[in-house]
């Protein structure tokens, strides 16, 4: 079949045939606009063909707006242009407050300042910023880059889709030689109509074009267009919109009187992401001085507690196997520092020393309330059996346990199959509960014991003992002094308590 055969074949298809008479008035009605409006040039009506006027028209946009489609091209520009769209918008003020909230400049503050005052000059800091970066302020910057947005969709429409209508061999970038363009059917471009009405439909010559266009010239190092060049061809765009022309050229061709194009909305949050960025930094600064804090505290607790300083009994929930999963970005071992340092305290005293202490007094003491002992001697129970329940948890995290070799198969393939996080963090999360819980019946237990002990302590030094009757007999029964062995054991326990507390602080 010849080709004006099959066009005429579509065309026959649009025909008013079938049409109800609403349309068909409409239709006419369309028709009277094309004839009466400013850019009827643009089209040839009777033949339903897009005249060579518009696909010159958009040849010459294109040949304007070709450099920044280039620059458009490149992630890094597109991430500078960024940055530059939010320092445009910040005035000396803000760029004061963010100066101070450098991690170099609290660093050297660091040095002469308590960390409880640093931490109140940041916060006040950030709330400087958030007044100073306000509402206002976001908006400008969320419109601006708004504005970059709207741009990229103008350059990135598909100019050279429409081009080769005329030549298929048209080359993306060619401007050597002007192309020559012959009046198309209008079927054949509808789609590119649409489009480029859709990417076109926001550009308003009253926008700040010239300051965005600066930012891109700070990024490039040149103008990648003519200020004036390119604000003219945006209010010759706005002026085609204006007309509907074009609308009116797709809906007479289609036989379609209520056709529309394409809404395209941008709405960018740029403003509020650097703002939230900024104190996310303070704030993880604040954290830093926090940590420090605590590992200052942590390692003054474990000087006191402990005696030895080989603290690591377990051989997998250990931090340096967790920081293998935060590497990965997936859950990690939360409670690997507080748990290891439970096994080596009921190993080192509860399982010995402490324990030693509480058979003396609970089986060869004489307790004038038996709820009391019966409290000291469960919790004493609880603490022992925890020894069991750590090891077991650790044991499943080995290479040969059902956790361990779970999870190390499933980080094997996390790199090639990221689903095998959700795997590894509902793994890691059933184990941080385990631990979890018996850190708190540790704590809960030894908070008894310290307890109970603590009354003991008072009652050895009371001329008549109202808590145990025999003390000078379970003072024969101990090694050392039990008065003297209970203040200890009391002040590890309450370290001890004070270490898990810290620990668990996630």
């Amino acid at each position: 079949m010849a080709a004006e055969d099959l066009m005429d074949k579509v065309f026959s298809f649009f025909s008013n045939d079938g049409l109800s008479d609403e349309k068909q008035n409409m239709l006419r009605g369309i028709a009277k606009e094309l004839n009466q409006n400013k850019y009827v040039k643009f089209c040839r009506i009777r033949s339903e063909e897009v005249d060579p006027s518009f696909s010159s028209l958009l040849f010459s946009i294109y040949k304007t707006i070709y450099p920044i489609k280039e620059f458009y091209k490149d992630e890094k520009r597109l991430a500078k242009l960024k940055s530059l769209v939010v320092e445009s918008c910040i005035d000396n003020n803000i760029k004061e407050t963010i100066h101070q909230l450098n991690p170099a400049v609290l660093d050297a503050k660091a040095k002469t300042t308590t960390p409880e005052a640093l931490i109140n000059d940041i916060q006040a800091k950030v709330e400087m910023l958030v007044s100073q970066f306000n509402m206002d302020r976001i908006n400008t910057v969320n419109h601006r880059y708004e504005l970059a947005g709207l741009l990229g969709m103008f350059v990135n429409f598909n100019f050279a889709g429409f081009f080769k209508k005329f030549d298929q061999h048209f080359a993306d970038g060619s401007f050597l030689i002007e192309p020559k363009f012959p009046a198309i059917k209008t079927i054949l471009v509808i789609d590119q109509i649409g489009d480029f009405l859709s990417v076109t439909q926001s550009l308003k010559p009253e926008d700040d074009w010239v300051s965005l266009l600066s930012l891109l010239k700070a990024c490039e190092g040149h103008d990648l267009v003519i200020p004036e060049q390119f604000t003219a061809m945006i209010k010759t765009i706005r002026e085609i919109h204006a007309s509907n022309i074009l609308e009116l050229m797709v809906q007479y061709t289609l036989r379609n009187p209520v056709w529309q194009y394409k809404d395209t909305i941008i709405h960018e949050t740029i403003g509020e992401e650097w703002l939230a960025l900024n104190k996310a930094e303070a704030q993880a600064y604040i954290a830093k001085i926090n940590n420090a804090k605590k590992n200052s505290q942590i390692k003054a607790l474990t000087n006191e507690i402990f005696e030895s300083s080989d603290l690591i009994r377990l051989e997998n929930y250990i931090v340096q196997i967790s920081e293998t999963y935060r590497r990965k970005r997936v859950d990690y071992f939360l409670y690997a520092e507080g748990l290891g340092y439970l096994k080596a305290f009921l190993d080192d005293y509860v399982d010995k020393e402490i324990k030693e202490v509480c058979d003396i007094l609970l089986i060869r003491g004489q307790w004038t309330n038996n709820l009391m002992s019966r409290e000291m001697s469960e919790a004493l129970h609880s603490l022992i059996d925890l020894i069991e329940l750590i090891t077991r948890l650790d044991v499943e995290l080995s290479e040969d346990g059902p956790d361990g070799s779970r999870l190390r198969a499933a980080l094997l393939r996390l790199d090639r199959d990221p689903t095998q996080a959700r795997y590894i963090n509902s793994i890691v999360g059933k184990v941080n509960d385990q631990a979890q819980e018996i850190i708190n019946d540790a704590a809960q237990a030894l908070i008894i014991i310290g307890k109970h002990m603590k009354n003991l302590i008072e009652d050895i030094k009371k001329k008549h003992p109202e808590l145990l009757i025999n003390w000078r007999e379970l003072n024969f029964a101990s090694k050392e002094p039990l008065a003297q062995r209970m203040v200890t054991d009391y002040k590890r326990i309450n370290y001890f308590i004070q270490l898990l507390h810290l620990c668990t602080q996630v």
